[in-house]
């Protein structure tokens, strides 16, 4: 960090090649389209680039990054820019053509299962997209990031008390909504 604060490009693009891929992620799990998703992980190192003399060390980068995804997620959706989009592409499809995904992988996976995960992957995304911001974001920093309760605390600028509510309550909406598709 301290090289890209003295305007080392080559140390910006390092840390852009070491948390692309994560904040990418972080992006397309809140607002759901890959589309969109590209767009906020650009934005994301846009700000970064831009603020990196703000960075004052008491986050660790990527939860300083993490930060700047999830205000700009909101705000996405917020101002609705992903109007007319289709929120239902998958996570794999999003892998570039010779990145081989985990379902593919495995020799033993059938078109059966992978049609199964394919369509699983699609119903949580949209079971997450009905969940409230806050919620949403918790979830996928816990679940999809593996972070910490208080690196996602750090992250969203809020207590690790308020974390640990809003993923209960983000399990809880989940389970529910899962439960009714199952009777449905």
């Amino acid at each position: 960090m301290a090289e890209c604060q003295q305007g080392d490009a080559a140390a910006f693009d390092e840390l852009v090649r070491r948390y692309k891929d994560r904040v990418y992620h972080v992006a397309y799990r809140f607002v759901g389209n890959h589309e969109d998703a590209l767009d906020v992980a650009q934005e994301v190192f846009l700000r970064a680039y831009r603020g990196i003399d703000g960075f004052r060390g008491a986050a660790q980068v990527y939860t300083w990054l993490y930060s700047i995804a999830a205000n700009l997620a909101k705000n996405w959706l917020r101002d609705g820019k992903r109007k007319g989009r289709d929120r239902a592409t998958p996570l794999d499809s999003a892998r570039s053509s010779d990145e081989p995904s985990p379902e593919r992988a495995v020799s033993s996976d059938t078109p059966r299962r992978q049609a199964m995960s394919h369509e699983l992957e699609e119903t949580l995304q949209r079971c997450l997209d009905e969940l409230p911001e806050p919620c949403r974001m918790t979830f996928v920093l816990r679940i999809y990031e593996d972070m910490s309760y208080e690196e996602i605390a750090e992250a969203m600028g809020c207590p690790t008390g308020t974390v640990k509510s809003r993923l209960n309550q983000a399990r809880a909406m989940l389970r529910e909504r899962l439960r009714a598709l199952s009777l449905a």
